[in-house]
């Protein structure tokens, strides 16, 4: 029972251990403030051309339809 606790023990500190590490590196927050940076360009982006993006949608989905009805009619 001890030699359990033990290894529980050790395992703890070492999962501790490599938390502390996984905080104090910094070699992933490049990373992350260029996906922010993307993030907010798009969603920017897509404020900006909204009415243009909801007429594309509409003119794209208005088509599927009509080819789909269309070629139901004919059979």
């Amino acid at each position: 029972m001890s030699n359990l606790v033990n290894k529980m023990y050790f395992k703890a500190l070492y999962m501790k251990s490599k938390a502390m590490n996984a905080l104090k590196n910094e070699r992933g927050e490049a990373n992350l403030i260029s996906i922010i940076l993307i993030l907010a360009i798009v969603i920017a982006l897509a404020l900006v051309f909204k009415d243009n993006i909801k007429k594309l949608f509409d003119q794209i989905w208005g088509s599927m339809f009509e080819d789909t009805t269309s070629g139901l009619t004919n059979y």
